[in-house]
């Protein structure tokens, strides 16, 4: 019988200026174990951060996400059992939805010795999310660029190891589709170039671990102003003063977490996030994290009976 342990770390995308293009993996994980049961059912435990979110039926997204790519690739999928470990807050904008589904895919490829690749766990992932900026350094680590399309291309830097990422979590929900709903469907040219002058800039300091720049690198025109409307307090978080320690700062994903970038003083950082939250009416938790270098990690055993 097999059994295998995956984990997948966290990420936060976008990364201001860089919508829908960029991406960077975060120690903290979603660890699932996969167990073959000998019968053709499913038994789903879950715990850890909003374990009251995970549902632990056929309706679970890990669970269908297994379902999905046997079928696809037309195997046999044994009965199974998943003991799912969170720690990721769940429609949060830390990359929830795109860890459950690289592990789905994972324990598919697992339970029925698909063998896939990180390219195919990608595809599977970037389909059912309908992005790859996600998936893709879930599955590799680090910061990733990537471009999605009939075929999609990744391209994989380290971030500097010595940088923190402060991510506030408010107690509130942005929907994805309201924040991307909220979106206009064109855009004037000028912002366009604004972005694409921000985005370039910003993936070339990051690379050389240079800090110089990167707070206006992390502006833009195409998304933030328009999510700012939405979550109480956005629009100041994002025009923080600048102090000792802060890169640069920006909306994770489509929210509601706001992440920062720092090289000293994150605690202090994290602080001054809350406390614009705070007068908003809202609570929120802060995490200092370190980004992640190894993506998704499954170590697997098969027993005899």
């Amino acid at each position: 019988m097999k059994t295998a342990s995956i984990r997948v770390p966290a990420s936060t995308s976008n990364l201001g200026a860089a919508f829908d293009a960029a991406g960077l993996a975060l120690q903290l994980y979603l660890r699932v174990e996969v167990r073959e049961l000998d019968t053709p059912r499913q038994e789903i435990w879950a715990g850890g951060e909003d374990a009251h979110l995970i549902p632990c039926d056929g309706s679970n997204l890990i669970a269908q996400m297994i379902e999905r790519t046997a079928r696809r690739h037309g195997a046999a999928l044994p009965g199974f059992a998943l003991h799912i470990d969170n720690e990721i807050p769940i429609t949060k904008g830390l990359g929830s939805s795109a860890a459950a589904c690289v592990a789905g895919a994972a324990a598919a490829s697992f339970l029925c010795g698909l063998g896939l690749s990180h390219e195919a766990l990608l595809r599977e992932a970037a389909e059912r999310e309908g992005h790859p900026d996600n998936a893709a350094p879930a599955l590799w680590g680090g910061l990733v660029a990537s471009i999605s399309g009939d075929a999609i291309y990744c391209s994989r830097s380290e971030f500097p190891p010595e940088w923190r990422v402060v991510a506030v979590t408010p107690d509130f929900e942005l929907e994805t589709r309201l924040a991307r709903a909220v979106l206009p469907a064109q855009f004037e040219r000028s912002a366009a170039v604004y972005n694409v002058q921000r985005a370039a800039f910003l993936m070339a300091q990051l690379v050389q671990g240079r800090r110089e720049g990167v707070r206006e690198a992390m502006r833009d025109k195409l998304h933030q102003p328009y999510r700012s409307a939405l979550l109480p307090g956005l629009a100041e978080i994002l025009s923080l003063d600048d102090m000792d320690g802060l890169i640069g700062v920006a909306l994770s994903g489509a929210g509601s977490t706001v992440v920062a970038f720092a090289d000293a003083n994150a605690e202090r950082i994290g602080e001054s996030m809350r406390a614009i939250f705070a007068r908003h009416g809202l609570t929120s938790k802060t995490r200092i994290l370190k980004a992640d270098a190894c993506g998704l990690q499954v170590s697997g055993t098969t027993e005899t009976r």
